[in-house]
């Protein structure tokens, strides 16, 4: 079998007709597979996908085991060469699911690629970039990769200059990741101690690790109509990542870099929010000042849960 396509749905009800009539119609005359992970969603997901998709092998989570676990459910009995983890709060826009294949046929160096994401409003979606170090959290923290994107000196994690063409990036975004199943296989798929956020990032390490190539491949482009992040996980799988990568003091110092950081951006938003009376200010105030209560308040005891080895609780609940 030559693609096997893995999403991922909790409360997707809105997005899922969508995101899978666009992925089927790119999948006509590759033989493939479909495989949806629901995360023991409230709404109407799994009636949509029995009911108008039965072409989909549906897995129904009896309790929501976060965007690695329920990945790694599917990856593990995914039959294809090469995968397809893709969001279903997606639409496929632009570009050929076959040509895109055939890249990583003609690239034996590539162990993935990521797709050109951009929003409902048309804004370009920054889903790739240099791995992260501490030194790249404080140029993100002083805006340095956003004012001056085409430096070297100043590269932060993301990449904010959009190039045109497919270039080798450190890491791309799973809400679109096109890779080969044996190299994710090799890195040991998704670490399930990520709920959710910087596991992609996690397993693009791995991959380049084993000396493969990523590439951001601007060919295809994916619509991304994006919820609102829960902030708290954010952090808690950056502390994780450096934890992991570079061990405990440097996840304790990554937290004082996240204070400074939240706390600048709870000062410029608030300031711009008292001089415009912008709503869009006071909503940016609000998500930081939320992700600076945490990286204060809440950080050390995620350290300390590091230091003790860190356990994912089973009841954790949050959107993926």
């Amino acid at each position: 079998m030559d693609l096997s396509v893995i999403l991922v749905t909790f409360n997707s009800s809105s997005f899922i007709r969508e995101c899978l009539r666009s992925i089927l119609e790119q999948a006509e005359g590759i033989d493939h597979e479909v495989i949806v992970v629901d995360n023991d969603s409230g709404d109407e997901t799994c009636q949509i996908i029995e009911k108008e998709f039965p072409q989909a092998t549906l897995v129904k989570n009896e309790r929501n085991l976060g965007f690695a676990g329920a990945n790694n459910l599917a990856l593990r009995q995914a039959r294809g060469e090469f995968v397809l983890l893709i969001n279903p709060d997606t639409r496929w826009n632009r570009g050929e699911m076959g040509r895109a294949l055939q890249f990583l046929r003609d690239h034996p160096e590539a162990g993935g690629l990521g797709a050109r994401l951009i929003l409902e409003d048309g804004a370009w979606q920054k889903s790739h970039g240099n791995f992260p170090t501490l030194l790249r959290e404080l140029k993100e923290a002083l805006y340095l990769p956003r004012f001056f994107p085409g430096s070297k000196w100043s590269r932060g994690i993301f990449i904010y200059k959009e190039k045109r063409e497919t270039t080798a990036v450190d890491w791309v975004s799973c809400a679109f990741f096109l890779g080969r199943r044996d190299v994710m296989a090799e890195a040991g798929f998704l670490d399930e101690r990520y709920f959710m956020y910087y596991e992609d990032i996690d397993l693009s390490k791995g991959i380049r690790e084993r000396g493969k190539e990523l590439y951001y491949y601007p060919d295809i482009q994916i619509l991304h109509f994006q919820r609102s992040p829960r902030i708290y996980d954010y952090g808690e799988s950056s502390y994780l990542y450096f934890h992991k990568h570079f061990g405990l003091p440097f996840a304790k110092i990554l937290r004082w870099v996240l204070v400074f950081k939240f706390l600048l951006r709870v000062v410029i938003f608030s300031m711009l929010a008292f001089f415009t009376c912008r709503e869009v200010f006071r909503e940016k105030r609000k998500l930081n000042g939320r992700s600076l209560r945490f990286h204060l308040f809440d950080a050390g005891h995620v350290l300390k849960e590091l230091r003790n080895g860190f356990k994912r609780s089973p009841d954790k609940d949050c959107d993926s």
